[in-house]
């Protein structure tokens, strides 16, 4: 397909030597406050590079300040952004894109791609110093490229032409490759990618999703918005890349971990018996869970998977079958149940906000969170935007203020108020201390929870009085050093055990007040929504002040 635009010169022209160095730049520059992920999707498109045998630096520039002479020295820059992080979703608009663009060598092409950078053509539109637009997972693409030493018949390559158009090659899906991973050796040692204060990693073992949500814009697709069906790699091929990977914490960017259980179950033997030791977070589908067995959850417990999330979204199966969701609350249930069975984390989401949904459906929520044991409700207002499908579904003819016939829901002010009470609601005493003890007790975790809960107690505590305040960072440092003691952590398992059976009791006796009294979910809200708001916007505007600065 041919598209014309404003005349530039095209990859070819530009290209005036042969490509031994490239420079991989990530521009997107907004810093979540408690966490900071490695850019996965650009390490990929490195990985593609190191493939055949060039070599490549990649610029992260939440840390990097002047890139001049690196750019200096390229043969070719790419320019990749990718959604790691689901803070990111809104955020794209924070970047340094031109800034870097001004600075690339006339003589150096410049191919970009990923979510950030949209369609081919208004990329190329908006940003005429870009060469080539790329699509999809790039490892393959760039090895295409760099072996064919022209973007024509690459797949997945849009490149602008002499006559000032450009040609959109086919668009394909490529297999997720056993081999082709982040290299985590090219590194840039000064990169600190935590998670409220540890060092973190990311790893994908998937990619796509078999189902098509109606409420779902990010997930299950490639970086153009196409949908994606599901394929994963071998349980061998993930096995080798934990086995590389130093972090302790290790998160699953998989749209759904849980596809082929069985692949988990090897996946889970192979780790155990090489003894890899990790902290595993990922998430699924509670149908996937369902289809599967408890001894699978059991050993994935003893390898290490210590958190899992499952978009549940509603507790009516009239709306499960509105957003097409592919899954009912009977299955919840028993996913819920089985995974009771175990000591893995929970993490479920549901959707507030829903067409016909009313204050108490949404308080259901919290209290299913009680019975079945799950350590965090994450509750996320339904986005309807303007011209999606969803949005014909609800609204007469595109007006917001007309609803029609059954589809009212709760907005604005009213859900926000609504989404405060299911906040606070779940940090009542009991919850949190049977969470803590669930950890304590976990057969995967080879460090201590105290130490964790010493790494984020430091992290909240950053930009607040608290953190000026000498005697707490050697408050933590202490139990942080003893939780690291084998000895420690036997000696905390074994007392878990002891006290989750009276602690049990004590979770139902304040889950039966709270639902009679509701001092969390009406009292908590009211008096510190407004002093948490505030801590939380310093901590981030601290954040991107840092990373402006170029001290993160």
């Amino acid at each position: 397909m041919t598209t014309e635009l404003a005349t530039q010169p095209t990859y070819l022209e530009r290209l005036e030597r042969d490509i031994e160095h490239v420079v991989i730049v990530y521009p997107f520059t907004y810093v979540n406050p408690y966490t900071c992920l490695p850019p996965l999707g650009a390490e990929y498109l490195q990985a593609g590079v190191h493939a055949t045998g060039r070599t490549s630096v990649l610029l992260d520039m939440r840390f990097e300040d002047d890139i001049r002479a690196e750019l200096a020295k390229a043969d070719l820059v790419c320019m990749y952004g990718f959604f790691e992080d689901c803070s990111l979703f809104g955020k794209w608009h924070i970047h340094v894109i031109d800034e870097v663009l001004e600075q690339i060598p006339d003589d150096v092409p410049v191919v970009a791609g990923g979510t950030g950078f949209g369609k081919p053509e208004e990329t190329l539109e908006a940003y005429p110093r870009v060469d080539v637009h790329m699509v999809g997972l790039p490892d393959t693409p760039i090895r295409q490229l760099l072996d064919a030493n022209t973007p024509e018949d690459v797949d997945c390559l849009t490149y602008r032409t002499s006559d000032g158009g450009s040609v959109q090659n086919q668009r394909v899906t490529h297999r997720l490759s056993d081999d082709v991973y982040p290299v985590r050796s090219l590194r840039n040692p000064k990169y600190r990618y935590e998670c409220v204060g540890i060092e973190v990693d990311l790893v994908r073992a998937a990619m796509g999703c078999n189902y098509h949500c109606r409420f779902c814009y990010q997930y299950g697709k490639d970086t153009d918005g196409k949908y994606l069906r599901w394929q994963g790699r071998s349980p061998e091929s993930q096995y080798k890349e934990l086995s590389e990977v130093t972090a302790p914490i290790v998160l699953w960017v998989d749209d759904d971990m849980t596809t082929d259980m069985e692949a988990l179950d090897q996946l889970s033997d192979l780790l155990i018996e090489n003894k890899v030791r990790k902290v595993l977070i990922g998430t699924g589908r509670v149908d996937h869970v369902a289809k599967g067995s408890v001894e699978t959850l059991k050993k994935m417990e003893r390898a290490g998977f210590f958190a899992l999330a499952f978009g549940i979204e509603s507790l009516s199966d009239k709306t499960l079958r509105f957003y097409r969701k592919g899954q009912t609350v009977e299955l919840a249930k028993k996913s819920m149940d089985m995974l009771k069975q175990t000591n893995i984390l929970l993490v479920c989401n549901f959707l507030l906000g829903s067409p016909g949904e009313t204050e108490e459906d949404m308080m259901e929520y919290l209290w299913f969170g009680g019975t079945y044991g799950i350590d965090h409700l994450v509750t996320n207002r339904l986005r309807v935007p303007q011209g999606s499908y969803l949005h014909s579904l609800i609204y007469e003819d595109g007006d917001e203020t007309r609803f029609k016939p059954g589809m009212q829901r709760i907005r604005g002010r009213e859900l926000k108020r609504i989404k405060n009470r299911i906040k606070f609601g779940q940090g009542t005493p009991g919850r949190m201390v049977n969470t803590f003890l669930k950890i304590g007790r976990h057969r995967g975790m080879h460090v201590d929870p105290l130490y964790w809960l010493c790494c984020a107690l430091h992290a909240l505590a950053k930009t607040t009085w608290l953190d000026k305040l000498k005697i707490i960072h050697v408050l933590l440092f202490i139990p942080k050093l003893l939780s690291r003691l084998p000895a420690f952590r036997w000696l905390t398992r074994g007392l878990a055990y002891v006290l989750t059976p009276p602690f049990w009791v004590f979770g139902h006796v304040w889950e039966w007040i709270e639902r009679k009294v509701g001092i969390f979910t009406r009292l908590l809200p009211f008096l510190f929504g407004r002093v948490g708001h505030k801590v939380l916007k310093k901590q981030k505007e601290q954040a991107q002040l840092a990373t402006t600065r170029g001290i993160r």
